[in-house]
């Protein structure tokens, strides 16, 4: 029987090119972390000295202002991974510019030295231009989110956060869409720039239109045309 480790290596699309001795050394390199829920993984300016790839659980990269106020910039969901900028660039990416909680109990994190994840993508030009292109899309996913932020109302908003969701966790059912998504209406909030209130008040206009049909941990997308 596979021991965890190799299972999850094996299910992690970046790892698809490496052969199975490669990947039975991979695992010998991957550390295992349990995490309770609220703990930091890592805070703004700690050195970047690892890629974590996420196992179970869910991480939120967040920014935080000086009144505590924060805004959420990314959610790690299970095969994800973090850190892979500094592997390509380190001299730019030596310190965290943000902060990772875990927002899961029992949450398990598999994290591999930085020098050894660019020994990686050094020698292996296919994981090299797959970690790239995860850079790239994050970043276009920013930059998304801040034109939305700047200049959409709040509705709009609110459809665009959907859409991301879709495209991350959704589950075709039929002709709808299942988004199980787990976060409260505050973390909403954090993601989109609006106040909780304004994210319950458009959801539940949303519902009466007969758009989605909400759950305490999820959305159902009646009309598919709203992810369009």
């Amino acid at each position: 029987m596979k021991n965890t480790k190799l299972w999850f290596i094996d299910g992690i699309e970046l790892f698809d090119e490496l052969t199975l001795d490669q990947k039975m050394e991979l695992q010998s390199i991957f550390k295992e972390n349990k995490y309770s829920k609220n703990a930091n993984i890592f805070e703004v300016d700690d050195p970047v000295k690892d890629v974590f790839f996420v196992h179970t659980g869910r991480i939120k990269i967040v920014k935080s202002s000086d009144s505590e106020k924060e805004s959420i910039k990314r959610i790690l969901n299970p095969g994800d991974y973090y850190g892979e900028n500094a592997a390509i660039d380190p001299n730019m990416f030596t310190h965290h510019k943000d902060t990772a909680i875990v927002m899961d109990k029992d949450t398990v994190v598999y994290s591999i030295p930085l020098e050894d994840f660019k020994n990686i993508c050094t020698s292996n030009l296919a994981i090299n231009a797959k970690v790239v292109k995860n850079i790239l899309t994050n970043y276009r996913r920013l930059d998304n989110r801040l034109t939305s932020v700047m200049l959409k109302k709040s509705k709009n908003r609110i459809i665009d956060f959907i859409k991301e969701l879709a495209e991350d966790i959704g589950k075709p059912v039929g002709y709808e869409m299942l988004i199980k998504h787990n976060l409260t209406h505050q973390e909403i909030a954090s993601i989109t720039g609006i106040s909780r209130q304004k994210v319950t008040t458009i959801l539940n206009e949303f519902k009466q239109d007969g758009l989605i049909h909400l759950e305490r941990n999820s959305i159902l997308v009646h009309d598919t045309k709203l992810l369009a």
